[in-house]
């Protein structure tokens, strides 16, 4: 990968790619969903979902998940460097103050509203913390038989710095 700054790669990823995909799991059964996550300058990640929803609920139960910011628009066996993949911890977002700040982080510019998102409430907001990351680090026509990994690990640090 030569002197590739990986970080900075990661933070270009999370800039340009509004959408992640979002894998949870409940009694090992995985459930995988889209949604518009945006990063706070402590790089969490914050998105409104439904509570009723399958990653909703599974959030509930086991706060593990994992989060993936990738170009769906790429030529296909482009992919080296393109997808960010992020371990994280998510919570419910239950304080009027930090519901606040995700309301303004992913409607700016909206009046403020958070009757629907807290209390009795049908949506919520949802915080994930990251806590390892990973670049894909060859492509799919780079795979040969002796491949060991696919990946290589970036310190959650260095991409705070490189976005902010």
């Amino acid at each position: 990968m030569g002197d590739f700054n990986l970080a900075s790669r990661s933070a270009e990823i999370l800039k340009k790619c509004l959408y992640a995909n979002i894998a949870t799991s409940r009694d090992d059964v995985p459930w995988n969903t889209p949604v518009t996550a945006l990063p706070d300058s402590d790089l969490k990640f914050y998105w409104s979902s439904w509570t009723l929803a399958e990653h909703s609920q599974n959030i509930a139960r086991n706060s593990s998940i994992f989060m993936t910011f990738y170009d769906s628009t790429r030529a296909r066996g482009t992919n080296n460097l393109m997808c960010l993949y992020l371990q994280c911890v998510a919570r419910e977002v239950s304080d009027p103050d930090e519901a606040r700040k995700a309301f303004g982080i992913l409607y700016p510019g909206e009046d403020v509203d958070l009757e629907n998102f807290l209390g009795e409430g049908v949506k919520r907001f949802y915080c994930a913390g990251p806590r390892k990351a990973w670049l894909n680090c060859l492509s799919e026509k780079e795979l040969e038989p002796t491949t060991l990994k696919m990946r290589t690990e970036v310190p959650i640090s260095d991409i705070r710095n490189a976005f902010f």
